[in-house]
């Protein structure tokens, strides 16, 4: 009776699973496999897309920073004759050309630069920097070679983010109306006061989710009078 026992006992442990049992445990394997890979896949994502906004808030703000510290500082140019030339001698929704105060190579000369921010047929912002020669006895010319160098990023087009990189507001704060080419004519140049910056950075020139948007208003203080040409 005990011999009988005992090899029903080891009948039972050679028994395994059935095949209903070994159904379900693969089903369960593949749920908590597939909640797994699920999860990892969305924090990847999730990081990754946190990773490029945090890289395009770095360049929209350094990108913002550069334009406004420049922009402010802008000022009208003393000619021959007792006149002054206007700070801006073009501006358009994707670019503008103004003279300056701000010295952004060092901090020992004071001398006007002339710089030039346009938006590149590559959409990346860039400076063009000409710093100021003597001319006469107090006068200045730009005649220097252009100093160039990219800001960074692509900027988004203003179709997609629905507002122009640049917009310009007169003495009333009004806003000037670019001409059909998005440029404001000669006789406005002179006009402005202020100059509403909106800049949206993104991996591509059209709009995603990635994309960050920074805007600034820069008073011109210096240019409270305007030009006088």
């Amino acid at each position: 009776m005990t011999a009988l026992r005992r090899l029903i006992a080891r009948a039972r442990r050679d028994e395994g699973v059935s095949l209903a049992e070994l159904l379900v445990a693969i089903m369960v394997f593949g749920i908590v496999l597939t909640v797994v890979s699920t999860t990892f896949v969305s924090l990847t994502k999730a990081t990754a897309q946190a990773r490029f906004i945090d890289a395009n808030t770095r360049v929209a703000s350094n990108g913002l920073n550069d334009l406004s510290r420049t922009i402010r500082a802008a000022r009208t140019i003393a000619q021959p004759g007792g006149t002054e030339a206007s700070s801006f001698t073009l501006a358009t929704t994707e670019s503008l050309t103004l003279t300056t105060a701000v010295n952004t190579a060092d901090s020992l000369t004071t001398v006007p630069r002339r710089v030039t921010f346009r938006v590149e047929a590559d959409r990346t912002l860039s400076s063009s920097t000409v710093v100021a020669t003597p001319l006469q006895t107090d006068f200045w010319q730009f005649t220097s070679p252009a100093t160039k160098r990219a800001l960074g990023g692509t900027v988004v087009t203003a179709a997609s983010s629905g507002a122009p990189l640049f917009t310009y507001l007169d003495f009333t704060g009004k806003a000037l109306t670019p001409d059909a080419s998005g440029a404001l004519t000669a006789s406005q140049l002179p006009s402005i006061a202020a100059v509403t910056i909106s800049l949206t950075i993104d991996r591509t020139s059209s709009m995603s989710s990635q994309a960050v948007t920074l805007q600034n208003t820069v008073s011109l203080s210096n240019l409270a009078g305007g030009a006088t040409t």
